[in-house]
């Protein structure tokens, strides 16, 4: 794979509590070097760079909802969903209700998506389930309710809660194979990690803004 390749795997992030605009201006810069694939900030953060990032030909804006607990209600999301498109967002990244997941409410879990998903179509939604703070039986079940609720990606992180692992993704492709597109996030902070989870399955990475710039650096030297 070639470099431009490589940044379009890539949705570079300032998704912290404490993430500056400094950084952010990072990303700016490395983003007018690198065409990573879209751009996510802190909801409160879009509209200072909404106009910049959509002069970007081949980089789309991103959005959060429900981040990082999920635990918003439903209404709560869609509103947030709702805003998120009107500012000109082409991506939405949701958190899944971890809570009622683990609790069993399935179905309150799978009709939470799905309002998501209507408030954001025809865009594409991601859902992040947060394997770190599931077992391996839950990360099946949530695996497939997203499957089943057609969304764009399965994500498996915030990158609040914990580093992705391949035994994380091996379960998730046990679950739903290659039936939804697979996004990793969380813990991928060098080429040879992206690189192996690609050989798994992995088709798209959110990865914070200095490993996303030092993953490129390090294609340099292929």
């Amino acid at each position: 794979m070639n470099k431009e390749q490589i940044a379009q795997l890539i949705d570079i992030s300032a998704v912290r509590a404490d993430s500056t605009w400094s950084e952010i201006e990072q990303i700016m810069e490395a983003t007018k070097q690198y065409p990573f694939i879209c751009v996510f900030t802190m909801p409160s953060m879009i509209e200072r760079i909404r106009k910049e990032v959509k002069s970007l030909p081949k980089t789309g804006l991103g959005g959060i909802v429900g981040f990082p607990s999920g635990g918003d209600t439903t209404s709560m999301k869609v509103n947030q969903a709702k805003e998120l498109v009107a500012t000109g967002c082409d991506e939405v990244d949701m958190v899944m209700n971890i809570g009622k997941l683990k609790s069993g409410f399935d179905e309150e879990v799978k009709s939470d998506i799905l309002a998501v998903k209507e408030a954001v179509a025809p865009l594409p939604l991601k859902v992040i389930i947060e394997v770190c703070l599931l077992n391996d039986e839950e990360i099946t079940r949530a695996s497939k309710i997203v499957r089943d609720c057609g969304v764009a990606f399965l994500k498996t992180g915030t990158g609040w809660a914990g580093a992705t692992t391949m035994h994380h993704i091996d379960v998730i492709k046990e679950a739903v194979a290659d039936t939804i597109p697979l996004k990793v996030a969380g813990g991928v902070r060098d080429l040879k990690t992206l690189l192996e989870m690609k050989a798994k399955g992995v088709s798209r990475f959110g990865i914070g803004y200095k490993s996303a710039i030092q993953i490129m650096e390090q294609c340099e030297s292929i």
